[in-house]
């Protein structure tokens, strides 16, 4: 948990088997007591499942109603979008979620999900999907390390 947010820093990277019915098992530092609550939205421009708190879910309609780039209709439609996509997920007492069938089907989620931690939400991807995203970024990523001089 992040000490100043209580939200969980969301870091790493794992690798899960899709069971039957979808489910996959969620890293147990990423996860806050016995039943935890997020929202997933898909992101198909970028190929994955974007899973975030309920807290970090409620924080993206503050920003866009706080962001004076954004008419207040702009903001209405973001938001009518973005909840509309989302589906909620309870993790199970083994830890576990399932992630939405519709969801799946249009990422290629089957089999097999990379899980990427993203600060404060993680991200479901194919196996396929993830190593082509890991690549395209691997200039970037290597780019800013030496500009922040990590």
């Amino acid at each position: 948990m992040d000490p100043t947010t209580s939200q969980p820093i969301f870091a790493g990277e794992f690798r899960h088997a899709l069971d039957a019915k979808n489910r996959v098992t969620i890293p147990a530092r990423w996860r806050g007591g016995e039943v935890d609550e997020f929202f997933a939205v898909p992101n198909p421009e970028n190929g994955c499942l974007m899973v975030m708190p309920i807290a970090v879910a409620h924080e993206v309609a503050a920003r866009a109603k706080s962001d004076p780039r954004f008419s207040a209709q702009d903001v209405q439609r973001f938001i009518r979008q973005f909840y509309s996509r989302a589906q909620h997920l309870t993790t199970d007492k083994q830890g576990r979620i399932i992630l939405p069938e519709e969801h799946c089907r249009q990422l290629g989620l089957k089999g097999e999900v990379i899980l990427v931690g993203s600060h404060s939400r993680f991200e479901g991807w194919s196996p396929e999907a993830w190593q082509k995203i890991r690549e395209e970024d691997a200039p970037t990523f290597h780019h800013m390390l030496g500009v922040l001089g990590i």
